[in-house]
């Protein structure tokens, strides 16, 4: 998902999906970590709750689309100690970095924050992205090598039965689950997938813009139907059921929109834009501090931002808080996170290379 943790030639047109994916992951978190869905109704007569229901839905459906660019290019590269090394010490970092300054800012100390702090990649194991893509880098090198044992009929037979335990079954048999690992594996062996061998049903220009707008066109309406379908029955409006089909990553519509926006964006051919591969350097930065904390989120989404008061204000003035406070968010954790990688990382890492501790894959 980030630089440390792929080597690649900058490839410009993932590198701006990589940018408009995290946006899209930021304005999710707008809706559903800011209190907004405790407070909006099938019966707002502002229209702001369907805005939201309709500007919030990118959240699992970006987080796939990580590991399937993940997948695509590390299939092809060797694992590397010191990138693993990097994406901890970066991961690490902010944990610690904004611990200490909501603490230093006089939020009262905690026991259970400062083993969260602590304890921030392996308690987030199974239960969260960031712990659980550092399990998936760890695997990189046994999966890759299942992958060149396997033909490539029973690479078909493996995708099936995976998508269709975790995927199928996950999103139509009731009480479907939800398992981070297993997941990302998949979804990995699906970008390595096409990698390696393709999707020739979708070797056309033509048919991949076709499947991204009608893989679009099927969320947003699932969205607007399960919406009105709530209003008439008179029922609350709960994130679970307005984002059914992709409230998390192995739903059935996350998948196949995922797959679309990445076949779509991974052969647009742009050429080389030396600001949009440098900004893109910072994303998984942009994630780890947006993301941080529920005293982040809080103090992000509340208390800086407002978001809740918004509900009642006309449409207008939603929509443009929305999309201000998500590019916001967005351009300033850029700025952090270059800072950090100028002037903390890199110096960093040059100093480890000096003294001859570089780490060797």
């Amino acid at each position: 998902m980030s630089n440390n943790a792929y080597n690649l030639t900058r490839n410009s047109s993932l590198e701006l999906f990589r940018i408009l994916l995290m946006l899209m992951i930021i304005a999710h978190h707008y809706v559903v970590n800011s209190g907004l869905t405790e407070v909006w109704s099938t019966n707002d007569e502002t229209g702001n709750s369907l805005f939201l229901a309709l500007f919030g839905w990118g959240g699992k459906t970006g987080i796939n689309c990580f590991i399937l660019i993940t997948g695509y290019f590390m299939c092809q590269k060797s694992f590397s100690w010191q990138k693993l090394l990097k994406l901890l010490f970066e991961v690490q970092f902010y944990a610690t970095t904004i611990y200490l300054i909501f603490l230093i800012s006089g939020r009262p100390f905690s026991w259970g924050e400062l083993k969260d702090m602590i304890l921030y990649i392996p308690l987030g194991i199974g239960h969260g992205f960031v712990g659980s893509f550092i399990v998936l880098y760890l695997l990189i090198p046994f999966i890759n090598r299942l992958l060149y044992a396997m033909s490539k009929r029973e690479f078909q037979y493996l995708l099936a039965l995976l998508i269709g335990v975790f995927s199928i079954v996950g999103t139509f048999i009731p009480f479907g689950f939800y398992e981070y690992i297993g997941w990302y594996v998949t979804i990995y062996f699906v970008g390595a997938y096409i990698r390696l061998h393709g999707l020739p049903m979708m070797q056309s220009r033509h048919r991949e813009t076709v499947f991204l707008w009608t893989s679009l066109l099927a969320v947003n309406l699932s969205v607007v139907a399960i919406f009105y379908l709530t209003k008439m029955k008179g029922s609350k409006l709960e994130i679970g059921t307005l984002y059914y089909f992709f409230s998390d990553s192995n739903k059935i519509l996350a998948l196949l929109t995922s797959v679309a926006l990445f076949l779509f964006f991974k052969d647009m051919k742009l050429p080389q834009i030396s600001w949009v591969n440098k900004i893109a350097t910072a994303t998984f930065g942009v994630l780890l501090i947006h993301g941080n904390s529920n005293t982040m989120r809080e103090w992000l989404w509340g208390d800086v931002l407002k978001n809740v008061s918004y509900i009642i204000q006309p449409l207008p003035h939603m929509v443009l808080h929305a999309i201000a406070s998500v590019v916001a968010v967005y351009v300033v954790c850029v700025i952090i996170d270059l800072l950090r990688i100028k002037y903390i990382e890199q110096p960093l890492f040059q100093w480890i290379g000096r003294k001859d501790f570089k780490i060797r894959k």
